[in-house]
């Protein structure tokens, strides 16, 4: 029983420690009014139509309203399909050149739930990738509406690192802005219909398909400071 509560007050101090750091670095930034570099955007349009046994079937928008919303500074929804399968990939990049005046990405842990999707698990995965001696952190959700199953991965990433906690882009902000000048941000989602109750097969697929397209959004987003203007 102590030792539960001396848990429960390690993960409250923790918490508010937290909350504090957030806090004060908003704070800072708006003080310090730095200004930012100003930097290009990543080129996400210019990747692959297909790529190894990947070919997309299309491309769609996330509509006016949601885009005037969040207000990204480049997007790219696009649907990519198996050729040998048929798995269907629903490839989702929204790229944010800076945090400080702007909402940001929009969390699918809260916006696929606000659009009548039911969470049936969560938990994150440490994914290989080529170009990264560690293996990068993504969010993998199962999620479920009325007859229909889904498999969400999605993560955050830009040119100095990648993570999949929402809170990381807010505590990484006032050190960036310091010492990069720059805090600009992208969120990627897959999104996969499932067969059946269980993703094993599409998490699979998902995974592969992360581990073709992370190296050459790598690659993009490490050109934005490149094209400074």
């Amino acid at each position: 029983m102590a030792r539960s509560k001396h848990l429960l007050s390690k993960r409250y101090g923790i918490l508010v420690a937290g909350c504090l750091i957030l806090v004060l670095q908003a704070s800072a930034s708006r003080m310090l009014k730095i200004d930012e570099q100003k930097i290009g955007i990543p080129g996400l349009h210019s990747l692959p139509w297909q790529f190894g046994k990947w070919k997309a079937s299309g491309e769609g928008s996330i509509g006016e309203d949601i885009t005037a919303y969040l207000k990204p500074d480049e997007y790219i929804l696009r649907d990519y399909v198996d050729g040998q399968n048929g798995t269907a990939v629903s490839l989702f990049v929204a790229y944010f050149k800076s945090l400080q005046n702007v909402y940001g990405p929009h969390s699918p842990k809260i916006c696929l739930p606000g659009a009548g999707w039911l969470v049936t698990s969560e938990k994150i995965d440490n994914v290989s990738v080529a170009g990264r001696t560690e293996a990068i952190p993504v969010n993998e959700f199962t999620m479920e509406k009325s007859d229909a199953r889904i498999l969400v991965l999605y993560w955050y990433q830009n040119d100095r690192d990648t993570w999949a906690q929402e809170f990381h882009a807010k505590l990484r902000l006032l050190p960036d802005l310091i010492r990069y000048r720059r805090s600009d941000v992208s969120l990627v989602r897959l999104v996969t219909p499932m067969r059946g109750a269980v993703p094993k097969d599409e998490l699979a697929e998902s995974l592969e398909f992360t581990r073709r397209v992370y190296p050459m959004l790598s690659e993009r987003f490490a050109s934005v400071a490149r094209q400074q203007r």
